[in-house]
């Protein structure tokens, strides 16, 4: 039986791995105290060579996170902008997805994926990485993102700090995941003459979980006068994290592609002008 507190990436006899559960997206991570780094169990896994079957077989001692609390992280290193000639890599595929560079985007020069970094009030709290090149693991899983250990997503939501809006904010897009959040947030503010003029906000939940704390957040938003477009995927999972919303009474619109394509191919497909107008076209009130 693996003894899970023994790293298999370092190798070193001692133990120097601690585990811990996130309480609402029940994820696994860990820190190694002699790789002075973090691991999601996915990464872990990749790092040591086994399958996260094998691993799960092992003797855990979980601790669960502290509920409804955020911890502020210092920024890793291999976090760059995208101006850094190494990130080139990152820059190209940002631009293969029909966007600009316009946004709150990273590359991890270590990892090759586009880096999105979660703040709350200001404070770096984590990030999420979206691997340029799929990685495929020993049991045939294919991962495409990887989360930051410590980060809270339960808590968080991407391009947006939870503090109030500035401007000319009158609405909000709440989107699955940040690529698609960006495309709708850039056709807009295309449309409308710039960020300043632009009257939405769109920001993400990584992924359609809608937690208790994502639905509370933005009710309180739609209590204080905001519209509220839930723009989710057109499939089982969307539709699902859409119900929640609803359910919760934390919308005022929502918006479909109505196939199996995201908001994000949609904009491949259209360009930015066309992307906005066909956005627009797919809202509907409640």
């Amino acid at each position: 039986m693996i003894d899970t507190k023994h790293c298999l990436v370092c190798l070193k006899n001692n133990r120097t791995l601690y585990w811990h559960e996130e309480s609402e997206t029940k994820s696994l991570w860990c820190w190694c105290n002699s790789c002075d780094r973090g691991y999601s169990l996915q990464s872990y896994c990749f790092a040591a060579g086994i399958s996260i079957t094998e691993f799960l077989q092992g003797d855990f001692d979980l601790h669960e996170a502290t509920p409804n609390e955020v911890s502020v992280q210092s920024w890793p290193a291999r976090f760059i902008p995208l101006s850094d000639p190494r990130a080139h890599p990152a820059v190209d595929y940002i631009k293969g997805r029909g966007l600009t560079l316009e946004g709150d985007m990273y590359y991890d020069i270590e990892r090759n994926g586009i880096v999105f970094p979660y703040y709350f009030n200001n404070y770096f709290c984590g990030a999420q990485t979206r691997f340029i090149v799929p990685r495929v693991h020993p049991d045939g899983e294919i991962q495409k993102m990887d989360t930051l250990p410590g980060t809270r997503v339960g808590l968080l939501f991407g391009l947006w700090n939870q503090t109030k809006f500035i401007g000319n904010v009158k609405g909000i897009i709440v989107c699955e995941g940040a690529f698609n959040a960006l495309s709708i947030q850039q056709s807009l503010n295309l449309m409308y003459g710039g960020i300043s003029k632009n009257p939405w906000k769109s920001i993400s939940c990584s992924g359609c979980g809608a937690t208790q704390h994502h639905r509370d957040t933005v009710k309180e938003l739609k209590e204080q006068g905001l519209k509220v477009i839930v723009a989710f995927d057109s499939d089982t999972a969307g539709f699902k994290g859409l119900k929640k919303f609803k359910d919760s009474d934390a919308l005022t619109h929502y918006a479909l592609t109505e196939s199996t394509a995201d908001w994000n191919d949609k904009l491949k497909e259209l360009g930015h002008a066309e992307f906005a107008k066909f956005f627009l076209s797919k809202v509907k009130k409640i």
